[in-house]
C-alpha cells in the first residue's frame, strides 16, 4: 500500500495511510492479547498446583508399609520403581520385610538418551541393546543403594515402547511383535527372566503370574491405570489382568509417573509434597501417601542420581519426585447394576468418571474427549454407555476393548470399532468364542450406547474394559482400564 508524502518544516516525510495503521494496531493487539492469555494461563496453572499441593497434602490419608510382609513392585522401565517407591522400599527393609522388583522393559527405546550417552545420531540395533544393559546396571546400583539384593531384581526383557502393542494386538496372536529398534521378535538379553521369550502378551501374563505365585506377595505396587505413557498403562493392565486370572487376593497400590506437566514444579523441591494432579483429584480414585523421613529423602535423591543416562536428559523431571512423601492410588472394582429400562446415562449406572481436557487438542475436539462410562445388565443383555464432552462426531473413531471373565476364568476379548453410524468388530482382535452379530448401537449427540447379548460373550459375570478415541489414526483420548462386576 503506497504511503502519503507530506511536506513539513523539516522537509518531506512519508506517513502510512490510516487503514494500514489500523491493521498494524489490530495485529499488535491480537499478539499482545495472546501473550497475556498464555502468561495468565501459566500463572493460573502454577497457582492452582501450588495451592492444591498444600491443600491435598493435608487431606491425604497415610499408608503403613510395615503392615505387609512381602512387597512386589512392577516398573515399566528402569527408574520407575525408584521414582515411585524408593521410600516404600527403605521403610519395608527397615522393618525386615521382603521386597522384590520386576522391571518390564530395559528402557532401551529412549533414543534421545541413548544417542546422547553414546555420542551418536544414528543408532544401530546393537546400540539399543547395549543401552538396555547400561540401564539395567543403573537399576541394580540404585536399588542396591536402597538395600535391595541383586537376586530380588528381575528383568523381563520386553520391548520398550512396545507393551501397548503386546497388550492390544499381539496378546494371543500366532506371530510375535517385532521390535523395530533392536530388530528382534524376542528378548535379546541373556539375563531376562525367561531367556529368549517371544514378544507376545500372553507370555507377559505367564511371567507375571509365575513371579506372583512363587513370591506370594501381600502387597503389589504397579503403575496407575490413568498414567498417560503407553508402557505404563499397559503394565497396569497386564498386572491387573494377571491378578484377576489368578484370582489372587492381596493389597494393590498404584503409582503415577506420567501425566502432562505433573509433578509441578520440576526440579528439586524436597520441602513440597507429591499430590494428585488437579484433574485426577476429583475422580473415583482414592489417594494416599507414605510420608518420608529426611534421611530417606536424601537416600532417594542419591538413588535417582545413579541413573546417569537419564539425568543427562531429564534431570528436572526425575528430581521432581524427591518430595516429603510418595503418592499412591487405590481403585476398587465397579459394580454394574441391574438395568431397569430407564436412562442408561444416569448417575446410578455410572462406573467411571474420566478426567477431561487432558491435552490441548481435546479443547477443540470435544467429541473425542471421554467424560464418563456407564454400565448395566439384565438377565439377557449387557449395556455399555460412553459419554463425551461434546457431540460424538462421525470423523472420530471410538474403540471399545472388552475382556470377559466368568468366576475369574478368562473367556476371551473383543475389540469394537464405532465409526459413523456403523459398529464393527476388528476381526484380528476378536476371540473366536465371541460374536457381535446381535449387538446393537445407538448414537445421540454426545452419547453412544451399545447393547451386547450375554450369550454372545459366553455369559460373563465380570468385564475388564477400556475406551479409546482416534482421529485419522491418531489417539486423542483413552479411558483407564476398569474392572466391572455384573452382580
Amino acid at each position: 500500500m503506497p504511503r502519503f508524502k507530506v511536506k513539513s518544516a523539516e522537509g518531506y516525510v512519508y506517513k502510512k495511510p490510516q487503514r494500514e495503521r489500523r491493521i498494524r494496531f489490530k495485529r499488535k493487539y491480537i499478539l499482545y492479547t495472546f501473550i497475556i492469555w498464555i502468561v495468565a494461563n501459566v500463572f493460573l496453572f502454577l497457582a492452582r498446583e501450588y495451592i492444591s499441593n498444600y491443600f491435598f497434602s493435608a487431606q491425604l490419608p497415610l499408608l503403613r508399609v510395615e503392615n505387609y510382609k512381602k512387597i512386589l513392585i512392577f516398573a515399566p522401565h528402569c527408574d520407575d520403581e525408584t521414582l515411585s517407591s524408593a521410600g516404600v522400599i527403605q521403610k519395608a527393609l527397615l522393618y525386615g520385610r521382603k521386597v522384590k522388583v520386576v522391571v518390564m522393559t530395559n528402557g532401551d527405546g529412549f533414543t534421545r538418551a541413548a544417542g546422547q550417552n553414546f555420542g551418536k545420531i544414528r543408532l544401530k540395533p546393537d546400540d539399543y541393546i547395549r543401552f538396555g544393559y547400561l540401564r539395567q546396571n543403573e537399576t541394580v546400583h540404585a536399588l542396591e543403594d536402597l538395600g535391595v539384593k541383586r537376586e530380588d531384581i528381575i528383568f523381563l526383557g520386553y520391548p520398550d515402547r512396545g507393551l501397548r502393542f503386546l497388550w492390544e494386538k499381539y496378546f494371543d496372536s500366532k506371530v510375535s511383535y517385532f521390535n523395530p529398534l533392536t530388530r528382534t521378535f524376542k528378548s535379546p538379553y541373556s539375563n531376562s527372566y525367561q531367556r529368549g521369550v517371544e514378544y507376545k502378551g500372553i507370555n507377559v501374563v505367564k511371567n507375571i503370574q509365575s513371579i506372583i505365585k512363587s513370591f506370594e506377595p501381600d502387597l503389589i505396587i504397579y503403575p496407575y491405570s490413568h498414567d498417560q505413557h503407553p508402557d505404563h498403562w499397559a503394565t497396569s493392565a497386564f498386572v491387573k489382568f494377571s491378578i484377576l486370572t489368578l484370582n489372587y487376593s492381596c493389597e494393590e497400590w498404584q503409582y503415577l509417573v506420567h501425566r502432562g506437566d505433573w509433578p509441578t514444579p520440576f526440579g528439586k523441591h524436597p520441602q513440597m509434597y507429591l499430590v494428585p494432579p488437579f484433574k485426577l483429584a476429583f475422580t473415583n480414585t482414592e489417594w494416599y501417601q507414605v510420608p518420608l523421613e529426611e534421611n530417606m529423602i536424601e537416600k532417594k535423591l542419591n538413588s535417582i542420581s545413579d541413573y546417569h543416562s537419564q539425568m543427562k536428559v531429564m534431570r528436572g523431571f526425575l528430581e521432581a519426585f524427591v518430595r516429603q512423601n510418595e503418592l499412591f492410588a487405590k481403585l476398587n472394582n465397579e459394580y454394574a447394576k441391574k438395568y431397569e429400562g430407564d436412562n442408561l446415562f444416569s448417575d446410578k449406572y455410572l462406573i467411571s468418571k474420566e478426567p477431561t481436557h487432558d491435552i490441548w487438542s481435546l479443547i477443540f475436539e470435544k467429541g473425542a474427549d471421554i467424560e464418563a462410562i456407564f454400565a448395566a445388565h439384565d438377565s439377557k443383555n449387557i449395556y455399555i454407555g460412553i459419554e463425551m464432552v461434546g457431540s460424538a462426531k462421525k470423523l472420530i473413531s471410538y474403540y471399545l476393548h472388552i475382556r470377559a471373565f466368568e468366576n475369574y476364568k478368562y473367556l476371551g476379548r473383543m475389540y469394537v470399532l464405532i465409526s459413523g453410524s456403523k459398529m464393527n468388530v476388528i476381526k484380528t482382535m476378536t476371540s473366536p468364542a465371541f460374536s457381535a452379530q446381535n449387538a446393537k448401537m445407538r448414537r445421540k449427540k454426545n452419547q453412544i450406547e451399545i447393547v451386547f447379548p450375554k450369550k454372545d460373550l459366553q455369559n460373563p459375570n465380570m468385564l475388564y474394559l477400556s475406551v479409546r478415541t482416534e482421529f485419522l489414526g491418531r489417539q486423542l483420548d483413552r479411558s483407564a482400564w476398569k474392572v466391572i462386576e455384573l452382580k
